[in-house]
């Protein structure tokens, strides 16, 4: 018998936004657990709510009613400061977009969240391996403007891993990319997973990239379809 505990669950989480009278729910009685080590990819069409859900998860947002534990921790009963530090340590985020600071290097922007928390210093021979393993070991001094676009998602991996979270979470991780470098970013993170026992969370459009994940789920009409979904 597998008496392992989930990472993360929520149960019956719903998210209404605006003010109308009857405001439409983006998100529906969602439930979902997640175990640890594994990679799920959550798809739909635009504008079905992937992101708010992902923002849930997250916490950078709260469920209109319902409730989301993070290793059995009630995450709607912390307060500001908590959540921040949940955030920064437990919790891994990777966007479309990588959100580099162009000022920085490659070595300083993956060493930003660590500044937060002041570990900065300890966890320099982390980001230092880390930016090597994923081919970047003569890029550490480069800026943004001089690194490829797959170089620049790969730092914003690196970045994401440093404080070695729990939870990752991608958001369209492959959107800017090209065929081959979406390829390479998902392979990589499915090996980092693996390697950093994490569990991985992946909103996508793409389904050659759902596929590739442990599990996939269809958000659709706020509803999460628990079946795999079919392309």
């Amino acid at each position: 018998m597998n008496d392992t505990k989930p990472l993360l669950e929520l149960h019956d989480v719903t998210k209404v936004y605006g003010g109308s009278p009857n405001p439409p729910e983006v998100l529906r009685g969602i439930n979902l657990r997640l175990m640890p080590g594994e990679s799920v990819a959550v798809v739909g069409p635009s504008g079905c709510g992937k992101s708010t859900l992902l923002n849930l998860v997250g916490a950078l947002d709260r469920p209109t009613s319902g409730s989301i534990t993070f290793e059995d921790q009630d995450l709607l009963g912390l307060d500001a400061r908590e959540l921040a530090r949940f955030r920064n340590t437990s919790v891994g985020f990777i966007f479309q977009f990588h959100h580099l600071l162009p000022q920085c290097t490659a070595l300083e922007n993956v060493l930003i969240p660590a500044l937060v928390n002041g570990s900065a210093n300890d966890k320099r021979d982390r980001a230092q391996e880390l930016l090597e393993r994923v081919g970047l070991s003569e890029r550490l001094h480069y800026r943004p403007g001089q690194l490829s676009g797959g170089e620049r998602q790969r730092t914003a991996v690196v970045r994401a891993l440093i404080n070695q979270p729990n939870l990752l979470l991608a958001d369209e991780p492959t959107g800017s990319l090209n065929e081959a470098a979406a390829q390479e970013l998902v392979d990589l993170l499915l090996q980092l997973g693996r390697d950093e026992n994490m569990t991985l969370l992946v909103v996508t459009h793409a389904m050659d990239v759902a596929g590739q994940m442990g599990r996939v789920l269809e958000l659709h009409g706020g509803v999460l379809n628990p079946q795999e979904a079919t392309s």
